[in-house]
């Protein structure tokens, strides 16, 4: 049997995918799993048999335990769980999870227990307020990426050593051109900032992460932002943040060709 079909077969019974599930979290007895699994006793004989035979369990002593490939697979199944969970939001439908690195689109079930913030029709302001409060909450770590000017934003972005800014070069350029002035475009004295053509605005501290994707019409939704807050997530995000930033050209050296 091959992988692919070895993974269809066990998604195919829940009794099975309940079974693989409990084992690699807790190696346990089968006294163990009749009680924790809603599911007959030879449904639950007949899977551990069928698992044992696909080389996903093993008995050790009193207790049943995943191999490595089992391992895999219960990763998978949970994988998918979390996928399942992520696209009960239309979010994921609206917005173009393209214009995310492909490794980051592949790890996108890390965000599965994201909240998406949706700003009223009666205030259409207020994710952009939501994100104004956090940003102002943190004192510690704080890393941006921003492909829009807001001036919200901007003027809640802290100008201090520690904190890296990650902008769009357009951003930047429009900015020049606006001002009139190279020196009035200085804006940050403290903050760490890098120039890049992005499309996605991310904003990490130590305890939240906040991603906002263009709509698959590409254009930039300020009414909508991903909230969240639990480790994995954080991971994810801090991740994202650094591809950006390693690929980020230093503002000194942009705007020195400005001078």
């Amino acid at each position: 049997m091959t992988g692919g079909s070895m993974f269809r077969d066990v998604l195919g019974s829940s009794v099975k995918t309940d079974v693989l599930v409990s084992v690699a979290a807790v190696p346990s007895g089968t006294d163990q799993l009749i009680e924790s699994i809603d599911a007959s006793e030879s449904a639950i004989y007949n899977a551990l048999g069928d698992l044992q035979r696909r080389g996903l369990v093993r008995s050790v002593e009193d207790r049943h335990e995943v191999t490595g490939s089992g391992q895999l697979v219960a990763d998978l199944l949970e994988q998918q769980e979390n996928l399942c969970r992520l696209l009960e939001d239309d979010y994921w439908e609206t917005h173009a999870v393209g214009a995310l690195p492909r490794r980051f689109r592949l790890r996108l079930t890390e965000l599965a227990g994201a909240e998406v913030f949706r700003a009223p029709d009666t205030d259409p302001h207020a994710a952009v307020r939501e994100v104004v409060e956090r940003v102002e909450a943190t004192d510690s770590r704080l890393d941006v990426v921003t492909p829009i000017y807001q001036a919200d934003y901007d003027n809640v972005m802290p100008d201090r050593p520690g904190a890296r800014l990650v902008i769009d070069t357009t951003v930047v350029e429009e900015s020049i051109e606006r001002v009139g002035s190279l020196e009035e475009a200085r804006v940050f004295d403290e903050t760490n900032v890098r120039l890049l053509d992005v499309d996605v605005g991310v904003s990490v501290t130590d305890d939240h992460l906040m991603l906002s994707l263009p709509t698959i019409d590409g254009q930039y939704d300020s009414r909508t932002e991903v909230f969240a807050t639990d480790d994995r997530a954080l991971a994810w995000g801090r991740d994202l943040y650094e591809y950006y930033w390693e690929r980020g050209t230093p503002a000194d050296e942009f705007l020195a060709g400005y001078d």
